[in-house]
């Protein structure tokens, strides 16, 4: 979430880099928010911010899956049990709202078709372990809503392909997601099948969009280049520094005749602490997991996250399952030099809402799940299901479609659905819609 929204609020360039070598991120990320299948409404309860908050807390390491994980055969079982505590989690970290459960548990399966990973498992592009599986299984369960990914199992909490799945496809072979390559990146995408291309493991070796560095490495232009350990000097490239650090203190160079200025290399160091000063980087900042960068103070610190009822300053101040409800941010650079939006004023930590609860629609952080919206009236509403009234796309839920012929949000299909034109436009969930078969297809580039 701070992610999404720092990119939102950003004044000033937040100094990423561009790195055309990384590893390309999914399509979408799995999120129980994903609806793509008819669902009857869900009644409005009662207007009520009541809810239980937990701080956050070290995700525990992976342990010896119980007697319910133990007897896992296949992706199958696993959906089945993962489905429901994927839910319960989205619910308790504020992305849905309780309303909302049984929709999440019908729309995650179908999520599942929708990106591609069905398809690749019928096609044996992944095989399935049962141990990773059950780590993952109790990651979903018992994991705080603010977690460092660098530290836990990949794709568990996020990403597209749940993480008892692993790649059977070696470097040469047919793929259509990078999930599904053993080593390196899929030159191709859903419906269009390509090539895993394997990692250049040497340094000064080649790279580019569709050939990655090792994880020791970092594509700098077109070459891969070794990261850097603790206090190694480096540039503002994301991935200059090992995985866990930071490169602090670089100035980036200014071409500009008038205010030229020479490039500063940083130090690569650990992520900032609790009292230490931060600042942005890529769409982040740079404290430590469990912590957040209150850019709302005179000089931006960094905090451990706020209890109920505490006055916060800033976006993600506050503790699992709270919001900073009521944080007004003005339009102009803050005084502080962070290049972030000034603070007008502070909001308070309270439980995150429901359908119906009230809202401030000009703040920049409400109670709402962050699958709703806050209205004019000043109410938290989800977006439209299949059948609401719709004037626009962002009117409806995530992978329907607005049909302008009926005003009414549908769901989008899938590749080898049937699909029709209704307006600009195909409304294929992925790809586009052939003319002769009405069905959704690959919108493969040449070089597919």
């Amino acid at each position: 979430m701070r992610h999404a929204l720092l990119a939102l609020i950003c004044t000033a360039a937040c100094g990423r880099a561009d790195d055309t070598a990384s590893r390309a991120a999914p399509i979408a990320s799995v999120s129980p928010a994903i609806p793509a299948t008819p669902d009857t409404e869900v009644p409005p309860p009662a207007a009520t911010n009541d809810a239980t908050a937990t701080s956050a807390a070290q995700v525990p390491p992976p342990v010896a899956a119980n007697a319910a994980t133990s007897s896992l055969r296949d992706f199958a079982d696993y959906t089945a049990l993962a489905t429901p505590l994927r839910c319960d989690r989205a619910v308790r970290c504020g992305e849905i709202g309780a309303s909302e459960r049984e929709q999440c548990l019908r729309e995650v399966p179908r999520a599942l078709i929708l990106l591609g990973v069905a398809r690749g498992v019928q096609a044996a592009r992944y095989r399935f372990d049962p141990a990773l599986a059950g780590a993952c299984l109790q990651l979903l369960r018992d994991a705080p809503c603010d977690v460092d990914h660098d530290a836990i199992l990949p794709d568990c909490l996020a990403g597209a392909v749940p993480a008892g799945l692993r790649p059977t496809v070696a470097p040469g072979g047919a793929c259509e997601r990078w999930e599904e390559c053993e080593d390196g990146i899929c030159t191709g995408e859903l419906g269009c099948p390509g090539v895993c291309r394997a990692r250049t493991l040497v340094i000064g070796g080649p790279c580019d969009q569709n050939t990655l560095c090792s994880d020791e490495l970092f594509c700098d232009g077109d070459v891969c280049r070794p990261r850097g350990d603790l206090g190694s000097a480096c540039t503002g490239h994301w991935q200059a520094c090992r995985r866990g650090l930071e490169c602090q203190g670089h100035v980036p160079a200014n071409r500009n005749p008038h205010a030229y200025r020479r490039e500063q290399p940083g130090v690569c160091e650990a992520p900032r602490r609790v009292g230490q000063p931060c600042r942005p980087v890529s769409l982040a900042d740079d404290c430590a997991p469990g912590t957040f960068c209150d850019f709302g103070a005179a000089a931006p610190t960094c905090r451990a996250r706020l209890p109920r009822d505490a006055a916060c300053t800033w976006l993600d101040a506050c503790a699992d399952g709270l919001r900073c409800d009521g944080l007004l941010l003005g339009d102009q650079p803050a005084a502080n030099g962070s290049g972030m939006r000034a603070l007008v004023q502070p909001g308070v930590c309270r439980p995150v809402g429901d359908r119906g609860s009230r809202c401030d629609p000009t703040a920049a952080e409400t109670l709402c799940p962050m699958a709703m919206t806050c209205s004019d009236a000043g109410a938290c509403v989800p977006r439209g299901d299949t059948g609401a009234s719709c004037r626009e796309h962002n009117d409806c839920r995530a992978y329907h479609f607005c049909d302008p012929a009926t005003g009414t949000c549908r769901p989008q299909p899938a590749l080898g659905e049937p699909c029709a034109a209704t307006g600009p436009g195909d409304h294929c969930a992925f790809g586009r819609c052939e003319p002769k078969t009405r069905r959704c297809v690959g919108a493969c580039r040449r070089d597919n």
